[in-house]
Parts: structure tokens; C-alpha cells; sequence
């Protein structure tokens, strides 16, 4: 019986003897592991979003490549931040749990992009960190492994996002290696994002008043993964609208933080997989505006448009264009 999706997978890892694993190939999601005798590995399916799992695949037809040695199957790897964050990291907690260090870990690549390019550019670094700096081999041909290490994947999307105790554990002391660095308010903005669609509506105009209330604007885009841990790390507030920003910050933000949402999307399982992954990581209740995305009266004292005119009401009576806060205090070890 293979998992569930409305239920996290209690912390369990499996090792599979002579595992076949088979990549995906273009027009279909279908990957994972085969057993010794062909059979499925259910545990190897990767939550993807909409509560849909990887299709196990069919036994290849050409001879695979071997592969000697244990290795610890990771998960899907594709270009999308957020998407690379709960599906190529959850099992990772596994490397504090194994007698013995791998050989490395497998990562099977989303058909269709160029993964490895993705890692040189920018989410190496976040490999290197959560994957204790273990090689990491593209799965891209059919392969027996000598002993394949499967771990239960730790957290994901949707009704998995709060994560289990161990990969709690683990994502927060592995990422938390990076020295703190930066204001401590920033807001994380979305206005440079190259597809207008994924951005906010009024957001320079949400970018003026919260630097005039003393916060770093913040483009985390424009940073490497290292720098965005470091200022998420120093913050004692963090708001911005809902995004994969917020998927990385509740793995290292302070826990005596404050973090505000400013809700952008309308699929409210999607938001509220993001707000639970926040209090089970970062233990913090996030604050949250609807205004953006709710019908606003129209207020004809105001030049603003109604729903910018609520946000700017909901960020005042938040507390989130008060004056600047005391001098931080030393952020916590972890």
C-alpha cells in the first residue's frame, strides 16, 4: 500500500537490495524505484502539488546502468524554487538517522528541464548544506543500485507541509550553519520577478511605506541561496506576500520572530499548506491579510484604489508600519 496524500508518512526508512530506478521520460511523471523482483517500492513515489504522487514505472526495456554501493534516493529535482524544496529535500533527514554515511544521493530530474544547470546556478549551495555534502548523481538512464536507502518523504505539499519531528529537526540544524545577516525587518517582494503574473498588485507603493517604516526590501531572487538564509535568519520580522520565499524561511527563522502574509493567491488549500508548514517549522502563527484578494468598499476619502487602502488599514492595525523596532538582540544559535 503506497502513501497517502491526506497524511504525513510517519519517519521511516527502507534499504531496497539491487533497486532498479527508472528517471522520468518526457510527457509523463511516472518515476521511482523497482524492488529486486520488479515490484513497485511504494515508499519511492514523490508528492507532487495537487495531491498527485509519481507514477511508478514500468520495468525498462534496455539493460540498466549498475550503479555499486548504498545510495540515498532523494527525490524529483525540477527548476521551480518551491517545488525543489518539497520534493528533492524531504528524505534528507534520513543522513542523520543511517549508521554509515552513502556513496551519495540520487535525484531524479522533472522530464524536460535541465536540472543540473539549475543546480550550478543557484540551488547547489542548498544541496550541499541539507545533503551534508554528499555527491549528488542525476538519474538519468535506468539504474540498478547495489542498495538503495529510501526514506519516507518528510514533509511536501499541501496536507503534508508541517513536516514530520525528524525532518523538522533536521531541516532547521542543517541550514542553521549560515551566519545571520541583515535588517531586522524585511519584506520580501516579488516585484522583480520576471513573470508579471507572479507578481503583486500596488507593490512599489507596499515597497515605499515599509521602507519608510524601516524595513530591508528584499528581492530574494537576486541573492544566492546562502544570502537568503543569512537574512531570514536576522530578521525579527519577516512579511511579504505568499510565495517560495516562505517556503525556505520557516526553516531557519528566528522562533521569537514575527511573520506577517500578505495573501496574494485565491487557492486557500495552497495558503493554508503554507501557514501550517510556517507554525510546524518555525513554531510561529503567521499574521495574514486578505486584503488583495478580498472585495474591498470603496473608501472615496482615499486616492488609493479600495483593497490597497484595506492593506495599508491591516498593516497599521498589525502593527507592521509602527516605527522601527529597539536594537535587535543577538539571534538565537538555531
Amino acid at each position: 500500500m503506497g502513501p497517502d496524500a491526506r497524511h504525513l508518512p510517519p519517519a521511516r526508512i527502507e534499504t531496497v537490495a539491487r533497486a532498479l530506478v527508472v528517471p522520468m521520460r518526457a510527457g509523463s511523471h511516472a518515476c521511482g524505484v523497482l524492488d529486486g523482483e520488479g515490484a513497485p517500492v511504494p515508499m519511492a513515489r514523490t508528492l507532487l502539488s495537487g495531491g498527485r504522487f509519481t507514477p511508478d514505472p514500468a520495468p525498462p526495456e534496455a539493460a540498466p546502468v549498475r550503479l555499486a554501493g548504498r545510495w540515498l534516493l532523494a527525490g524529483v529535482g525540477r527548476h521551480h524554487f518551491g517545488h525543489f524544496l518539497l520534493e528533492a529535500t524531504p528524505r534528507l533527514w534520513a543522513l542523520d538517522h543511517l549508521d554509515a554515511a552513502p556513496e551519495g544521493i540520487l535525484l531524479l530530474p522533472m522530464a524536460g528541464r535541465d536540472i543540473a544547470a539549475v543546480l550550478r546556478r543557484r540551488l547547489g549551495p542548498l544541496l550541499d548544506l541539507l545533503g551534508q555534502r554528499l555527491p549528488v548523481r542525476l538519474v538519468q538512464e535506468p539504474t540498478e543500485v547495489e542498495a538503495l536507502i529510501v526514506p519516507a518523504q518528510g514533509f511536501g505539499h499541501l496536507h503534508w507541509s508541517h513536516g514530520t519531528a525528524e525532518a523538522r529537526a533536521y531541516m532547521r540544524r542543517h541550514l542553521a550553519v549560515i551566519p545571520a545577516s541583515g535588517p531586522e525587518r524585511l519584506y520580501i517582494s516579488r516585484r522583480r520577478l520576471d513573470n508579471p503574473a507572479k507578481q503583486v498588485p500596488h507593490e512599489r507603493q507596499i515597497e515605499r511605506w515599509l521602507a519608510r517604516a524601516g524595513y530591508g526590501i528584499f528581492h530574494p531572487e537576486r541573492h544566492s541561496i546562502v544570502e537568503q538564509i543569512a537574512a531570514y535568519r536576522a530578521a525579527r520580522v519577516l512579511l511579504g506576500p505568499d510565495g517560495s520565499a516562505f517556503h525556505l524561511a520557516p526553516f531557519v527563522a528566528r522562533r521569537d520572530a514575527r511573520i506577517g502574509i500578505i495573501q496574494r493567491r485565491t487557492r486557500q488549500p495552497v495558503l493554508d499548506a503554507l501557514l501550517r508548514q510556517i507554525e510546524g517549522f518555525a513554531g510561529i502563527t503567521p499574521w495574514i491579510t486578505r486584503a488583495l484578494v478580498s472585495p474591498a468598499p470603496d473608501d472615496r476619502e482615499s486616492a488609493l484604489p479600495p483593497e490597497l487602502h484595506r492593506l495599508r488599514a491591516d498593516l497599521r492595525d498589525g502593527g507592521f508600519l509602527q516605527p522601527p523596532l529597539s536594537p535587535a538582540s543577538p539571534p538565537p544559535a538555531s
